[in-house]
């Protein structure tokens, strides 16, 4: 028992640990790069197509991987962005980002053979509490400036990897390797240790925008597919002006327009027209049980007057004390008409009148106006 208590306990645990890397391993860069930012209690914005950059929003603007060049548009309002006391960190060598690079004054040249390892450039550490000598970049691209002096960070003799500058009142980082913050490559401690370096140049809980693959903005945002849909296509606009006449048909169904009519005869309604609508409400409303009800009811309170007995009795109750008070009912009719008077299933047009004429031939009988009207007087 012992063994395969132990047995599950194993299969549980491969299946969990198994799911665990599973789950890791369909993880994107995106994925792992949001991640930890947001673990450095940064408060980042991912760039994608339903959500443009807004740099008036960012402490910092995160590039990585870009593979498709941004407008000239988008370069100006990021030079601007850093100009104007912004960080940029760009991190990719596709010739995608080369107008970018020249914004600031910096080239892309390709390598003949891969550079994979960089070390620290300057002897000065940038970063001295916790230096970093070396970083695994992978890169077939280095960075030359073109027109203004540049801080190179890390490199090989005159090959440079990572350089940074000022610009205005912001700072840039340039970093000609796309892999360096890829999710394997951040298990080199060299490279998790530059990135926690990098940001730790920016200030408590900063915003960051970070934009992976793709830069969005809104002059580049891609049209939202159900609008282009309804709007660019005779289809959508067919079924968008039969929803719209549909829409004022039902808002504006039963509505006069117009100058009122005359109050001519021939505009006027007939009376047969107000009898037989008033007709037929009466039958689709089915008021009969309600008639009866209200003719039961009057007919109690006359008797209970009559007689001074309490109408609000139940039927059989209230009869016991009509016979205590001295009222003869030999053949039952007053029964039988109180039974009749008790709403109960489907009573037709015929039985209702019927009914009616009972109540009012018993009210002869028993003299029940007359007695009304006595006591009335009594109490007046």
């Amino acid at each position: 028992m012992r063994i395969a208590r132990i047995s599950i306990f194993s299969f549980i645990l491969i299946l969990f640990t198994g799911s665990q890397f599973s789950a890791d391993a369909y993880m994107t860069d995106r994925m792992v790069l949001y991640q930890v930012l947001r673990k450095l209690k940064f408060r980042v914005s991912e760039i994608w197509s339903a959500y443009p950059a807004r740099l008036d929003r960012y402490d910092a603007l995160f590039l990585h991987d870009i593979d498709k060049a941004p407008t000239e548009t988008e370069v100006q309002d990021i030079k601007n962005f850093v100009n104007t006391g912004g960080t940029l960190i760009v991190a990719g060598e596709n010739q995608a980002l080369s107008q970018l690079y020249s914004a600031f004054g910096l080239e892309l040249r390709e390598l003949k053979t891969k550079l994979w390892h960089s070390q620290r450039i300057p002897e000065k550490r940038l970063f001295p509490e916790h230096p970093v000598d070396e970083v695994y970049t992978g890169t077939d691209s280095t960075i030359a400036p073109s027109e203004r002096e540049v801080a190179v960070l890390y490199g090989k003799e005159n090959d440079a990897v990572i350089v940074t500058l000022r610009d205005g009142k912001g700072r840039a980082f340039f970093i000609a390797s796309d892999k360096l913050f890829n999710k394997y490559w951040l298990l080199d401690s060299g490279n998790a240790m530059f990135l926690y370096n990098l940001m730790s140049m920016l200030p408590h809980k900063a915003r960051i925008g970070l934009a992976v693959g793709r830069y969005y903005t809104i002059e580049t945002k891609p049209p939202n597919p159900f609008a282009a849909l309804l709007f660019r296509t005779p289809g959508g606009l067919a079924a968008m002006f039969i929803c719209l006449t549909l829409f004022v048909f039902i808002a504006l169904r039963g509505r006069r327009f117009g100058k009122p009519l005359d109050a001519q005869k021939k505009n006027r309604r007939l009376s047969s027209e107000y009898v037989h609508a008033m007709t037929a409400l009466y039958q689709k409303g089915y008021t009969r049980p309600e008639i009866l009800r209200h003719i039961r009811d009057r007919f109690k309170t006359d008797l209970g007057v009559r007689w001074r007995v309490n109408p609000n009795l139940d039927t059989s109750t209230f009869l016991e004390e009509l016979a205590q008070r001295g009222v003869v009912d030999e053949a039952g009719e007053l029964i039988n008409l109180m039974t009749d008077l008790q709403p109960s299933g489907y009573i037709s047009e015929s039985q209702l009148l019927d009914i009616a004429k009972r109540v009012e031939a018993y009210r002869e009988i028993a003299k029940i106006g007359g007695a009304k009207l006595t006591a009335r007087r009594r109490i007046a």
